[in-house]
């Protein structure tokens, strides 16, 4: 699944790799699953489903993320086409269970879209620490928020509207997605616990939800987590930290402002905010790019960063 497959949404197609990843006029939303969590400490199944008029077209669990014999790596892209010219209406759940197909459900990220036509849309779908504790799964298997009302889903930390116009998406194209490679290994990943080795703690306003930072610096920003969630270092007892790196330029990491103050994800300051211990700062360097969307962290689990050069 590091590559990506393609499934029809009318009756059942060969799965084929998107090695082409958007060359051809094909009417398909190539969905991107990533996580700032670590694998498989944090979770080790992804599930993906997908309905189309209340109907279950595609129902996946991939086990044993981040071990040696993975089901998928992250980000894992997966696409869904029409073989009736675009425009049905699906309902995406992705969720990150613990275990197995049936074991508990720490993240759930919903949308409510349209296949495209005439093009290949990407729509990316992290499962990320600030919606943990967003979802449970009942006896029949199925997943439902515990979090957001019907109609929304949590983007870091907050309940916003499920709905997606896949007209705004971007195109699919596989660097955006790997960190400039296409999902086999190639392409850069960040390497968190080096990135945030001299790492500072910044003084939070709470009102709100903001950090300083020196007009002009370009920085990474990530949160030290209180209960051991996120990428650790090999620190030990009080000495260990563990991390979950924000992306910069999103609404569900972090933003610059205008006076140089750096605004965080609300939930930071409210929902979350038991479970994080410090916000840290550390400027980019040659071999630490500023932390993006399309730059996924290092890890067992990763489908970039890892090929031999």
């Amino acid at each position: 699944m590091t590559r990506g497959r393609r499934y029809g949404l009318v009756w059942p197609a060969a799965i084929v790799a998107l090695a082409c990843g958007g060359c051809s006029a094909q009417d398909e939303i190539v969905i991107a699953i990533s996580t700032d969590l670590a694998l498989p400490k944090d979770f080790d199944v992804l599930q993906v489903q997908v309905f189309e008029g209340g109907a279950r077209k595609f129902d996946q669990a991939y086990e044993r993320l981040g071990e040696a014999d993975p089901a998928a790596r992250l980000p894992a892209t997966i696409g869904f086409y029409s073989a009736n010219g675009g425009g049905e209406s699906i309902r995406i759940k992705i969720s990150a269970r613990v275990g197995d197909a049936l074991g508990p459900v720490r993240i759930l990220r919903e949308a409510v879209t349209r296949i495209p036509k005439d093009r290949v849309a990407l729509l990316t779908l992290p499962l990320d620490f600030l919606c943990d504790d967003s979802a449970r799964s009942e006896e029949t298997g199925d997943v439902v928020s515990t979090l957001c009302e019907e109609g929304q889903t949590c983007v870091a930390g907050a309940c916003v509207s499920s709905q997606i116009d896949s007209s705004a998406l971007p195109d699919y194209a596989p660097r955006d997605v790997y960190g400039g490679g296409l999902g086999d290994g190639s392409g850069d990943c960040f390497d968190v616990t080096e990135c945030f080795a001299g790492g500072a703690p910044a003084a939070v306003d709470a009102e709100t939800c903001s950090i300083a930072a020196e007009r002009g610096a370009t920085l990474n920003v990530a949160l030290q987590t209180a209960a051991g969630d996120g990428i650790c270092d090999d620190g030990e007892g009080d000495d260990r930290r563990c991390l979950v790196a924000l992306d910069a330029g999103s609404d569900a990491g972090f933003r610059v402002e205008e006076d140089g103050r750096i605004t965080l994800p609300p939930a930071v300051c409210g929902r979350m905010a038991d479970r994080i211990a410090a916000v840290l700062t550390a400027p980019t360097t040659a071999a630490c790019a500023q932390k993006t969307a399309g730059l996924p962290t290092c890890g067992p689990w990763s489908a970039s960063g890892s090929k031999e050069p």
